[in-house]
């Protein structure tokens, strides 16, 4: 990503959309990984999750990636903030 993503924000919007994730595993994901990875990139994402955070399932883990990259698109717009 070339630009930061908030991550207070990111999980804001996560748990908003997904209210039956904990917040401590939103949390995990978003600290280990630092930004949303591509599609592309999500089997290796799952398989650092799984390693760094064992305690996040790999359906949250799916979960949170996909929220996570909504998140990051609907940052990137520039009507955004307005």
């Amino acid at each position: 990503m070339s630009d930061e993503l908030d991550w207070g924000e990111a999980a804001d919007y996560i748990l908003g959309q997904r209210p039956e994730l904990e917040q401590e595993d939103v949390w995990a994901v978003l600290k280990e990984l630092g930004d949303p990875p591509t599609r592309d990139q999500e089997r290796l994402a799952l398989d650092l999750i799984a390693h760094a955070a064992a305690g996040v399932t790999t359906r949250d883990a799916r979960t949170i990636l996909s929220e996570w990259r909504a998140y990051a698109n609907l940052a990137a717009e520039h009507d955004w903030d307005d």
